[in-house]
């Protein structure tokens, strides 16, 4: 009887665990606001006995066994983000970025390719069992799914982009969801669902454009039997998006497409010494516009005017920025505690907080929901602004207009949110919503991606809409027969009717000949 139960055990555990694989990771991006959620789930796959090899030029992975990064030389290709003021980001219209981001990574695709560790890859280096690559601006290395044979995963750090997964067969109805780059929100007015959609076939445009250039690149790297991109993006295996239906919208979604937001949150630990003295047991607000958007590009005198509005509140406040980069200029008041680095996530979750004046990154965005704090939100660009207007309608956020506030809004907008509770509580409930799911997401991202591996790509999972064309899709080829039919018929009804009228109008005419 025992061993009948531990060899059904065994088959159990069996089933919920794959074989240890060799997973391949290429993630040639210089940006470590989507490198946090990439290493999260590269280092959880590697302490369950995955073997990873990631390429990156980034090194912020952990020194976990299992885990090799290989690292390649890329140039910072946001370097000139970093540069602008706020006002000149948050004057960007949607259609500036979008050209912005294709203009800016247009090359990228030949620089990727350059280093000799992806030739190496390409010519027959280790077998892997699966491999691991970003939707984003870079669908030329999907080239690597054909070269080597294996199933992809498909990742996402940011909501559901234009080009993402309605490649895989996910409904983008722009009549009720948010297009990333439209700075609209669901329940849309006529003119915001008309902006909506304007905004998604621009940008679907524009990304079709930008394929062309990146299929001539990753031909001449893989070889001109390169199946279109576009087919090897649709076959990915399984598409891990950075969302979800309670911070987000819900929305409909094919088996597999998966929503795990939140995936890089680890449990908040205490606070360091230097933050707990600092803090006391007094309320305070923690002030961070993010690693893109730093303080001092803030004009002066706004910038000035937030500090008054800080020394009159009193409460102390813990201020994310590099206190060398900030003028001269500037007077800043005691209770106010400017550090270059933050341990983000045990401050947002000390239970002293009051809110968080934020850029509303994503990353940022849900450690904020996680830990049930409001928000002040001052967005740059990017899906920023959806972000923030996505927390304003839930009633967790105000938005602070940066280019217009006068002292006096700043300090209107900040008792506001300090007097009334009503923004807490939302936060709170919608925290509770949060993290009210069947499995942490770090643990439903590795169980599909282990489901994955198990079902050798799992075909099961993709939707049939894949294998037809955009016109089989929408159905155009059946409309055209259904208009041919109506077409003929009427012909042939209109010669019908007229021969009858020929024949009945012509016989009494003879008769009245006779």
């Amino acid at each position: 009887m025992k061993t009948f139960i531990t060899l059904s055990f065994l088959v159990i555990l069996g089933l919920h665990k794959a074989e240890n694989a060799k997973i391949l990771a290429v993630l040639p991006l210089p940006t470590v606001s989507h490198f946090v959620m990439f290493s999260s789930l590269l280092e959880e796959l590697a302490s369950r006995g995955h073997e990873v090899d990631v390429i990156t030029p980034l090194k912020n992975a952990q020194e976990v066994p299992g885990l090799n990064v290989i690292p390649i030389q890329m140039p910072d290709i946001y370097k000139k983000f970093k540069h602008f003021k706020l006002e000149t980001l948050r004057g960007l219209s949607a259609t500036s970025f979008v050209k912005m981001i294709f203009v800016d990574h247009l090359n990228l695709c030949e620089i990727c390719f350059a280093p000799d560790a992806m030739k190496k890859i390409r010519d027959g280096g280790p077998k892997y069992d699966l491999i691991i690559l970003e939707i984003f601006v870079t669908d030329c290395l999907f080239g690597f799914a054909h070269a080597l044979q294996a199933p992809v995963i498909s990742v996402t750090t940011s909501i559901d982009l234009p080009w993402g997964s309605s490649r895989m067969g996910n409904p983008d109805n722009p009549s009720y969801i948010a297009n990333y780059f439209a700075n609209v929100v669901p329940k849309m007015t006529l003119l915001e669902r008309l902006h909506n959609m304007i905004t998604l076939v621009q940008t679907k445009m524009t990304h079709w454009w930008f394929l062309q250039q990146q299929e001539k690149e990753a031909k001449k790297f893989f070889g001109e039997d390169l199946p279109p991109l576009n087919k090897l993006v649709a076959n990915s295996s399984l598409f891990l998006i950075n969302s979800h239906f309670s911070s987000n919208q819900a929305r409909p979604t094919v088996k597999n497409v998966i929503e795990i937001a939140g995936v890089h949150i680890k449990e908040p630990k205490t606070l360091e010494k230097v933050y707990s003295d600092f803090i006391g047991n007094s309320s305070f607000i923690y002030f961070s516009l993010g690693s893109w958007t730093s303080s001092e590009t803030i004009p002066i005198h706004k910038l000035q005017s937030i500090f008054d509005v800080l020394k009159e509140l009193k409460f102390k406040v813990i201020w994310k920025s590099d206190k060398k980069k900030l003028s001269n200029e500037l007077i800043i008041p005691k209770n106010i505690f400017i550090t270059e680095w933050v341990p983000q996530l045990d401050i947002l979750c000390h239970p002293n907080i009051l809110f968080f004046i934020t850029h509303n990154g994503l990353m940022s965005t849900q450690e904020a929901i996680h830990c049930g704090v409001p928000m002040i939100s001052i967005p740059a660009f990017s899906d920023q602004f959806i972000n923030a207007k996505t927390m304003v309608q839930k009633g967790v956020a105000l938005e602070l207009k940066i280019e217009t506030a006068t002292k006096q809004d700043i300090h209107h907008i900040l008792q506001e949110m300090i007097e009334n509770r009503k923004y807490k509580e939302n936060a709170m409930k919608l925290s509770q919503q949060f993290k009210d799911r069947p499995q942490k997401p770090l643990d439903e991202a590795i169980y599909w991606v282990e489901y994955v591996l198990r079902h050798k790509g799992a075909p099961q999972l993709k939707s049939d809409s894949i294998y037809l064309e955009w016109y089989q899709y929408h159905l155009l080829d059946v409309l055209f027969i259904i208009l041919s039919f109506i077409v003929i018929f009427l012909g042939i009804l209109y010669i019908i009717i007229r021969r009858c009228i020929h024949l009945l109008f012509g016989r009494t005419h003879k008769q009245k000949l006779l």
